[in-house]
């Protein structure tokens, strides 16, 4: 199953505290689900799970809809979040904070 970054596993806990654990297990199956045929790039991975929660907002309705978009066209999903076009690393980066959090 695809892995989990932790970046995303932070914003995960402060998006749904109470949630976290279920919902880290949705994103690693929908990933698992895209890439099924073929590994892919841990990157691409991120990417779509940044986009659920960009999506989502938060919101638990909003994160079932946003993995409802992800299974239909995950590339629907990426555009909505505004990770489908060139500077997508920038938005991920605002979205989920940096890849290793700063020491300290």
């Amino acid at each position: 199953m695809a892995e989990v970054s932790e970046r995303v596993r932070r914003r995960v806990r402060l998006d749904y505290p109470d949630r976290a654990e279920p919902v880290i297990g949705h994103l690693a199956r929908l990933t698992h689900e895209i890439f099924a045929d073929g590994t892919p790039r841990t990157l691409d991975v991120e990417r779509i799970h940044a986009a659920v929660l960009i999506v989502a907002r938060g919101d638990r309705r909003g994160f079932d809809r946003a993995l409802a978009l992800g299974r239909t066209d995950w590339r629907d999903l990426l555009v909505g979040a505004g990770l489908g076009d060139e500077g997508w690393e920038g938005l991920l980066e605002a979205g989920l904070g940096p890849a290793s959090p700063p020491p300290g």
